[in-house]
């Protein structure tokens, strides 16, 4: 007669020990996978919830601050503290696709209290801050947050259905960061100092400022001889920054003496790193010419950019000379694959240097995307020969490409050749 109960209270105990506490939830019913409470000594128990509010995907240059991020974060009797809950840490963090943000490879800083945040719940504060990546290439962002010392609590995404750090952290869930989808290139031959160069600088100075280009390869780089001489590029340069406010990088290759008058050359402009850099001097012909060419760490990622400058006179000379510069480009290569190629070859599409150029498995950006357009370059401002290209090489895809300084304005021309802006994706 007496089992019967004694059964019943058992069963009571078991389902008792068996039933989750509340501290072990998140707010919305989640597992605790993700919930952080603090141990015996650290005071009552604080269910944590979190999750990242803005951006879903934020583009970013390296070394450089992203824009600000933001996540919501929900504690228990803690929150909304405004910040002055000294117990309570919010920390952004980066790191690789492929792992977790409990891993030693992400990194975090400590984010600040959005004392304006004008969507909050009454039970929510909204941490905000900036990250910066050193590194080129796609990555992760989240928040993570702790109370008294106790286990960190990750968060990813809560809209469109998702829950934040409920139902753990997961990578589909979380937010992006990437670098610019695309990469620019320029390529220009800058007459020299000839034809009223302090005419033409500032005109060459606002057409590079709003192309704004990741690359930029220069034919006809000129210095006049003596301490106190001009030289065009660094000119240029100088002017280009005052309107971006960008600092750059310049590689040069002094090739001759022209006109009697300059040292001639070429160069290669970036606001990227450059890592290594060098020149080949090619096949002699009526002047030494030269391939110069840097290895640019570009926000999508290293790439081996080079400009050069062919003979003016002689066809067979130009065949001798672009076989040098493609030997040269295919031994840099190696594990660097994507290859930038600009310059002024003095010949047209139909000629024997586009015809190797094309048997090496370069693209010639305008012909790829201007098939039915003939794109002459030279002689400014009524071309009748394209004889100035941008040139891929191995994954690059042309997007998009057009003249630019093909304008005459108030007289003056940029220069004796167009020249091209363009546009690709690693």
């Amino acid at each position: 007669m007496l089992r019967q109960p004694c059964l019943l209270l058992v069963c009571l105990l078991c389902l008792a020990c068996s039933s989750p506490s509340k501290s072990a939830q998140t707010p919305d019913g989640g597992d605790d996978a993700d919930v952080a409470t603090p141990d015996a000594d650290g005071g009552d128990d604080h269910e944590i919830w979190c999750a990242t509010q803005w951006p879903n995907e934020s583009l970013y240059q390296p070394g450089s601050p992203t824009e600000n991020l933001y996540t919501r974060v929900r504690v228990a009797g803690v929150t909304p503290s405004g910040g002055a809950d000294a117990a309570l840490e919010v920390q952004l963090g980066y790191g690789p696709t492929s792992e977790a943000p409990s891993t030693n490879t992400w990194s975090w800083s400590a984010a600040h209290v959005n004392a304006l945040c004008a969507g909050c719940a009454a039970d929510e504060d909204e941490y905000m801050g900036k990250l910066t990546p050193e590194e080129p290439g796609s990555l992760l962002w989240a928040a993570r947050v702790r109370y008294a010392g106790s286990p960190w609590v990750f968060c990813d995404r809560a809209d469109d259905g998702r829950s934040g750090s409920a139902d753990g952290w997961n990578a589909a869930d979380a937010p992006t960061l990437r670098p610019p989808a695309s990469l620019s290139v320029v390529t220009l031959n800058l007459r020299c100092l000839l034809d009223d160069w302090d005419a033409r600088l500032p005109l060459i100075a606002d057409a590079l400022a709003e192309a704004d280009p990741d690359l930029a390869g220069f034919q006809e780089m000129c210095a006049e001889d003596g301490p106190g001489g001009r030289e065009n590029l660094a000119e240029l340069v100088s002017a280009l920054s005052a309107r971006t406010g960008r600092t750059y990088s310049i590689v040069r290759a002094q090739t001759h003496w022209s006109w009697d008058t300059y040292h001639e050359g070429i160069a290669l402009v970036t606001a990227h790193p450059v890592e290594s850099s060098g020149e080949l001097e090619l096949p002699p012909g009526a002047f030494t010419r030269k391939l110069v060419h840097a290895t640019v760490a570009t926000p999508q990622g290293r790439i081996l950019f080079a400009t050069t400058h062919l003979d003016h006179l002689d066809a067979a000379t130009r065949v001798l000379q672009i076989q040098a510069v493609l030997a040269e480009l295919d031994a840099l290569a190696g594990a660097l694959p994507d290859l930038v190629l600009t310059g002024d070859f003095n010949e047209g599409p139909d000629g024997n240097t586009h015809l190797r150029m094309s048997a090496a498995a370069f693209s010639d950006m305008w012909q790829a995307l201007h098939p039915g357009d003939v794109g002459y370059t030279y002689p400014a401002p009524t071309p009748t020969i394209r004889i100035d290209y941008v040139w891929l090489k191995s994954g690059l895809s042309p997007e998009q490409i057009q003249q630019i300084l093909d304008v005459v304005i108030e007289g003056v021309t940029g220069s004796d050749h167009f020249g091209l802006w363009g546009l690709f994706r690693p």
